[in-house]
């Protein structure tokens, strides 16, 4: 399930949750700013941001009760299939300084497109070249031992 337009988050346990108090106080005719100020007391650090808290309590009001994605006209979404993100990650492989631009030309699809992709694969780009988010211990090892190399070219080098 994901969330409807009016705040664009991605849904979640504690969203949900956080959308059911909204609709429970606006019933009850409480004030977005008291709303937020609950939701504060009650989830702390991932309480939502009082502008979101402002457009469910308006989303709300206005009579909607869903919290989920309401049909809407136009094309659907195609660039981000399993076969596209499997596609740009072969690139990225393949060669860790390609550009978004150059992934999007090759591939015929938007920036955005492939730059959500890119996020979705966990990966980031450090020193123009991706990286996977989270390293694994081999891929820390064999950094630890590249910079030792490296350490090791230049100490001789001064020499």
């Amino acid at each position: 399930m994901t969330s409807i337009t009016p705040n664009k988050m991605v849904d979640n346990d504690m969203s949900f949750c956080q959308w059911a108090v909204i609709e429970f106080l606006v019933k009850e005719e409480i004030p977005a700013a008291e709303i937020h100020q609950r939701l504060q007391r009650a989830y702390g650090s991932v309480c939502m941001g009082v502008s979101s808290v402002r457009r469910w309590v308006k989303h709300f009001k206005d009579g909607n009760t869903s919290i989920q994605d309401q049909p809407r006209s136009g094309r659907p979404r195609t660039a981000s299939t399993e076969r596209n993100k499997e596609r740009v990650d072969e690139f990225i492989q393949d060669n860790r300084c390609v550009t978004v631009d150059t992934i999007a030309r090759t591939l015929g699809l938007r920036h955005n497109a492939v730059q959500e992709m890119i996020e979705s694969l966990g990966y980031r780009k450090i020193y123009a070249r991706w990286v996977p988010r989270l390293l694994t211990e081999d891929h820390k090892d064999s950094a630890k031992s590249h910079h030792l190399r490296t350490a090791a070219q230049i100490s001789t080098r001064r020499r």
